[in-house]
């Protein structure tokens, strides 16, 4: 009975219709909610039926409340599922080597990170566990899955050229990884090809707000989010439905049950879970039988009216739970404190760690209808099936279960990563439910402590960072007082990875507290750095980014780095091209790897100073860059060492030697498959600008879609929204129409309001706002922190003058374009010491600017110096690539000329500019 649907046609058929405009090409997303019992999971799974008809593709998983110690818990066990269909079905043998190929196409080594949540997967590549790649130090790794997941979901769908459904049950026990990772799938421009369609149902059990996950109310309402929103509620049945679900069950017309499905409706209300167990119970009881003479069910109406019934379903199972042998209602409340489900191979090794009898316990539960057994697996029938084993069990004595269940588990879930992973995280998640009221010797204090420990590594190295910040914050609450005096590396630590996931989640609060903490106790500075390197972040975060650079000084200054900024920039360009020159390109490559762990996180805080320094110190940039360069070739090459040759290109390109710089950047691009891809996305977004200075700028749009993949795969939110941003820098620049200008910058806005990076909201809609004036619109563009920005980050101050110059400039408002362009000369050498593509339109129309005024001011001269200074600039861009910047050059030699009244030669110039910009398809 509980498998077929009754009275759920109009919503089916809602459901369907969503399905469909997703199979046309619009993402959708559909819930089905209602109270417990009312068939959400019946209508989903027949929905799924439709779906494997119709040759879709359907993932399905299902949250469990004592399950969410398991990292992305549904969701990965819905891909899990999938692949390992692909893998048992011999029949499906050529769909698994297409897909797996496709897979490494795509993806490449970065499917190792998937390989770990997707066990699976990894079997479908040929991956042994133990190759399996890890990167604890990637404080963005859940980004990085999420993207991945994302790529992952593209590649099903286009290799099969079908919709990829994800159906996820009792959505109110969701871990906020998951719905993290459904959210970034649903966002707009999350599944990177047009071809891929993504459908998402989801259900969830109403009237248990309390637990309802708020990142999920947020999806739910998130404008970011490009799917259309369908919403499906399911309520008890009505009475006629009753009758309907009873006659077509025991095969007779309505007329003859009407009688006995009115006293159904009357005891059950109508809920479909308890009319399907009312009817199965009566049953048992001989109160509903088959007759062979009369050849149909018959009942008793008079003992079924007068049967005592609870007032609902979770009573009713109570009930039936309490009338099973001790035996049998002892093995549910096992099995129920460890979820909805568990393997039999699991159940197996509780037997033996426990000394109980459960499978054949469980067998009889099975005969009774209160579990399932399907597929290696005992599930309960439902989950209220569940909560009332659970809540078998008194109140106090629920945390002992717990703590004891975690004690037998213990011993198979250590010994020096060779452990079962599922056995470890679930070892900690029976503890962490006790809680440290539960421990009864100190010395399980210190065991419980470590193997949270290790939980949360292998969260971390799920990328889930939240659940991973839980198992490290529940270890530190198993700790005893003196911790720190007599487990010292243990509380290092958990505190240490605590801090980083704090990070990460953006709970700069807890930060703070834990690494106050670790400075407080930590018996060396070597000790410290993990935690300072950290908060170093939070600040540059935190529009601190003064206070960020500061602090990174001081500690390399503690660590003997000096960076000797009393030199002049020319003295310091001279000894790193010298010291290069020692050297030829493939030694440089050749150059050993560094091993000082000291140093690696040295360069960490370099790189950071790097970044931030280009943006408010630019004049200082180069004795970092120097430094990097220095040590890499004297200490061996780090991770972080390729950012130190692609910035010393870029700056010494802007300084006008563009072939060298050019040459810095392709080193520092052959570089990274030596050293490694964790600084891949910073190192292609910096080397592309300065390919745009010697490549056509079309053929170097391609490079930034690299750069985004690369930071995306990284974690490196930063870079990844950077690199599309320039990218929309350049097509601006290549002259691509308005409109659909507008259409990419919309895309960017919806992207940085995703990963909250204010700094990029502001520069996008800085522009968004110009774009819109200048194709007509008269729709309003507010800029929140705009002005906050302005005044703390050099970088927008000087963006924010060029826009507002730029646009009087093209409405021919000759005061205020004066005005600004004065502003933005006044602080243009205070931001980004590298050559951009961002410096090409603001060289442009200075110039062109400078040239107006020059010929209405009365301060002549100093404006024909300046625009004298951009003609220049584009006439020595255009020796390294004619392509991008003659046309640009020629029209300011015209307005030169014009400006002198020299008007043959400006016409002269003026056609060879238009000329130039049609040859090389730029305007």
């Amino acid at each position: 009975i509980g498998d077929t649907l009754f009275g759920r046609n109009a919503e089916l058929s809602t459901i369907k219709e969503a399905y469909q405009r997703t199979v046309a090409g619009d993402s959708e997303l559909v819930t089905i909610y209602g109270h417990s019992g009312t068939g959400k999971s019946t209508l989903a799974f027949e929905f799924g039926k439709y779906v494997l008809s119709d040759g879709g593709i359907l993932l399905s998983g299902k949250f469990d409340q004592r399950q969410q110690g398991k990292p992305f818990s549904a969701l990965a066990s819905a891909f899990n599922q999938y692949c390992g269909i692909l893998l048992q079905n011999c029949e499906l043998a050529p769909s698994k080597q297409k897909l797996a190929h496709q897979i490494n196409h795509v993806l490449g080594r970065e499917a190792y990170h998937l390989a770990k949540l997707i066990p699976n997967l990894a079997s479908m590549l040929g991956l042994e566990s133990n190759s399996i790649i890890h990167d604890e130090g990637c404080t963005n790794a859940q980004n990085r899955l999420q993207y991945l997941l994302c790529r992952f979901v593209e590649v099903i769908s286009s290799t099969f050229a079908a919709t990829v459904t994800l159906c996820l049950d009792d959505l109110q026990w969701a871990d906020s990884a998951s719905i993290a990772a459904v959210n970034q799938l649903l966002l707009a421009g999350g599944i990177a090809s047009q071809n891929a369609k993504f459908f998402f149902l989801g259900c969830y059990r109403e009237g248990e707000t309390d637990n309802f996950n708020p990142l999920w109310k947020t999806l739910c309402n998130n404008d970011l989010v490009s799917a259309r929103f369908t919403d499906v509620k399911l309520d008890c049945m009505d009475e006629e439905t009753l009758t309907t679900m009873v006659s077509e069950t025991l095969c007779l017309s309505p007329r003859l049950t009407r009688s006995l499905s009115s006293i159904i409706y009357h005891k059950t209300k109508g809920n479909p879970l308890f009319v399907s167990q009312l009817m199965i119970s009566l049953d048992k009881e001989g109160l509903l039988r088959p007759s062979l003479s009369r050849r149909r069910w018959e009942w008793d109406k008079e003992k079924i009216q007068c049967q005592k019934l609870p007032d609902d379903v979770a009573m009713f199972f109570t009930n039936s739970i309490k009338a099973l042998s001790e035996d049998v209602k002892a093995s549910l409340c096992v099995l129920s404190c460890f979820g909805s489900s568990a393997e039999t191979a699991f159940i197996k090794t509780l037997e033996r760690l426990l000394q109980k009898t459960l499978l054949n316990n469980l067998d009889a539960a099975v005969e009774e209808g209160l579990l399932d057994k399907k597929d290696g697996r005992y599930h309960f029938s439902h989950d209220r099936i569940q909560e009332a084993a659970y809540n078998m069990i008194a109140i106090l004595d629920q945390g002992r279960f717990h703590f004891s269940y975690g004690m037998a588990l213990a011993p198979l879930a250590y010994g020096d990563g060779e452990g079962d992973d599922s056995i470890l995280l679930t070892a900690a998640n029976q503890f962490n439910l006790a809680g440290p009221e539960a421990v009864q010797d100190k010395s399980q204090n210190v065991t419980v402590a470590n193997l949270n420990l290790q939980a949360g590594k292998k969260a971390m190295e799920m990328s889930d960072f939240v659940l991973a910040y839980s198992y490290f914050d529940n270890g530190i609450s198993f700790l005893r007082k003196k911790h720190w005096e007599e487990h010292y590396k243990l509380s290092l630590k958990l505190f240490d990875l605590a801090a980083k996931c704090a990070l990460t989640n953006g709970d700069i609060v807890i930060l703070r507290l834990l690494s106050q903490q670790v400075i407080a106790y930590a018996r060396s500075y070597e000790d410290k750095l993990n935690v300072l390197y950290l908060v170093t972040c939070s600040l540059a975060f935190s529009f601190r980014l003064p206070e960020s650079i500061e602090k990174g000084l001081d500690i390399l200054a503690n660590l003997g780095i000096d960076l000797q900024e009393w030199r002049s920039t020319e003295a310091c360009i001279q000894e790193t091209m010298t010291l290069l020159s020692t050297r030829t390109d493939d030694e440089i490559l050749n150059t050993r790897q560094m091993t000082d762990p000291t140093l690696i996180i040295a360069f960490k805080f370099l790189t950071k100073l790097e970044l931030g320094m280009t943006q408010t110190k630019p004049r200082s940039v180069l004795f970092v860059t120097q430094k990097i360069i220095e040590l890499s070739l004297a200490k061996g090459m780090s991770p972080m060492s390729p950012i130190g040759f692609v910035y010393f290109g870029a700056f010494i390109s802007k300084r006008g030697d563009i072939r060298s710089g050019y040459r810095y950047v392709k080193l520092a691009l052959s570089l990274l498959d030596k050293v490694g891809v964790e600084s891949a996305g910073e190192v292609i977004c910096i080397a592309t600008q300065i390919k745009i200075f010697v490549e056509p700028i079309q053929a170097a749009l391609e490079y930034h879609d690299d750069g985004y993949a690369a930071s995306m795969v990284a974690g490196d939110v930063f870079n990844a929204l950077l690199n599309p941003l320039l990218k929309n820098s350049c097509m601006y620049v290549a002259g691509v129409k308005l409109q659909t200008m507008r259409e990419e910058y919309d895309k960017f806005e919806r992207l940085a309001k995703e990963n909250n990076q204010s700094i990029f909201l502001v520069q996008v809609k800085q522009v968004q706002r110009d774009v819109l004036r200048l194709i007509g619109s008269d729709e309003e563009v507010t800029i929140p922190e705009e002005q906050k920005l302005v005044a703390s980050n050099n970088s927008v101050l000087k963006t924010f003058c060029f826009r507002k110059a730029y646009i009087s400039f093209m409405f021919r408002s000759y005061d205020d374009a004066k005005e600004h362009v004065s502003k933005f000369y006044d602080c243009r050498e205070n931001a980004w010491a590298n050559l951009m593509v961002t410096h090409i339109y603001p060289a442009l129309h200075t110039g062109l600017i400078s040239f107006w005024v020059a010929r209405k001011s009365r301060d002549a001269q100093c404006w024909f110096a300046r625009g004298n200074e951009s003609k220049l600039t584009f006439k020595r861009w255009a020796e390294s690539s004619r392509w991008t910047f003659e046309n640009k050059w020629y029209l300011l030699e015209a307005e030169e000329s014009f400006s002198h009244n020299d008007y043959e030669v400006a016409k002269l110039f003026y056609k060879q500019a238009i000329s130039s910009a049609k040859l090389h398809k730029v305007r």
